[in-house]
């Protein structure tokens, strides 16, 4: 009993400490993910780079998941004519779409500080993401998704 006592301590502190759970909210990344499916994420990775998929709070606190586009240093841009650029270079979108301004959200051209990131959503057209809520910073990043469970529709 003991045994066992002392494995559930250990695994609890684990996902305490070093991993996460996270259920994934709206089709924001879709096709890479959907409403309904589980994020893995490990909290102590903090070596960010373009393309990693993070579990990050908005300035509102909502949580959100995205894919990594442009780091510290890098200059970005999103278009009135829906192109979404990283130091000038034209960046398609996973889904194939326009990457549309949002009114309320920051102005171009941006250039990130450091410890900021730019994060989009796979789907564009329906994710909430640093075009709405500005660059995220390192200390809003949650977690740097590790692994995906597919558990919508089951």
């Amino acid at each position: 009993m003991a045994k066992l006592f002392v494995a559930f301590t250990v695994a609890c502190a684990l996902f305490a400490g070093v991993f996460g759970l996270v259920i994934v909210r709206g089709d924001g990344m879709t096709p890479t993910s959907g409403d309904g499916d589980v994020a893995l994420t490990s909290r102590t990775d903090r070596n960010l780079v373009a393309n990693d998929l993070v579990v990050y709070r908005s300035t509102s606190g909502q949580q959100l998941v995205g894919r990594v586009v442009a780091q510290p240093g890098d200059t970005v841009e999103v278009t009135n004519d829906g192109e979404f650029k990283v130091n000038g270079a034209t960046q398609p979108s996973k889904a194939g779409g326009k990457t549309e301004p949002v009114e309320s959200g920051p102005t171009y051209p941006l250039t990130l500080g450091d410890g900021e990131y730019f994060v989009l959503g796979d789907n564009r057209a329906s994710a909430v993401d640093s075009r709405a809520v500005g660059p995220v910073g390192i200390s809003g990043v949650e977690g740097k998704v590790i692994a995906l469970l597919r558990l919508r529709a089951i």
